[in-house]
């Protein structure tokens, strides 16, 4: 039993030391530990600042603070660094709000790994650049995001394994990374 816990243990230290994967801890903060200057951006983008709950990440060494909250139906997250600056705005939609012409070209994509998947996830990506809270709030109404994120499932070899992957808003595969395994696999297949 001893055995089988260090050479777990071994495998998540390697993983976490691995640029191309993703082993992500999310934890609840109160507000008085979230950057200070991200507060008011987060405010005047939600709308809605009772509902708003914030968490801290921490993927590898790198350390992020999320605002999540839910506005006109669709469920938002705003991520800012250590410093309160923002880095980007994800939205949670589904598969048929993505245009049929591009949802074929990320299908050929996924199908290229495995012809078993699954999305579990799919969020369209506002990259934030240095934008003020108008520009911000326009890009957001105008539906002028980036890219798509995604968690897939994938089963090749009998193995499931998942991916974060981000896609172009035309289709095209950006970047691509492992996530660590979750527990019960199997219900997936």
């Amino acid at each position: 039993m001893l055995l089988v816990f260090a050479f777990a243990k071994a495998d998540n230290i390697i993983a976490q030391h691995d640029n191309n994967t993703k082993i992500e801890q999310e934890e609840r903060i109160d507000i008085a530990y979230f950057p200070i200057q991200a507060r008011d951006m987060v405010f005047t983008l939600s709308k809605a600042r009772k509902k708003i709950k914030y968490y801290k990440e921490t993927d590898g060494s790198l350390i992020t603070y999320e605002a999540k909250f839910k506005l006109n139906g669709y469920k938002y997250s705003i991520e800012c660094d250590q410093k309160g600056i923002l880095i980007d705005i994800e939205v949670l939609i589904k598969k048929k709000e993505i245009a049929s012409s591009v949802l074929n070209i990320i299908t050929n994509n996924l199908k290229e790994i495995s012809n078993r998947f699954k999305v579990e996830k799919i969020q369209k990506q506002f990259v934030i650049n240095h934008q003020d809270s108008l520009s911000i709030s326009n890009r957001l109404e105008s539906n002028d995001f980036d890219n798509y994120e995604m968690i897939v499932a994938f089963k090749k070899d009998n193995k499931i394994y998942r991916k974060e992957m981000l896609f172009s808003k035309e289709g095209e595969l950006l970047k691509q990374r492992s996530v660590k395994k979750l527990k019960y696999d199997f219900i997936l297949f």
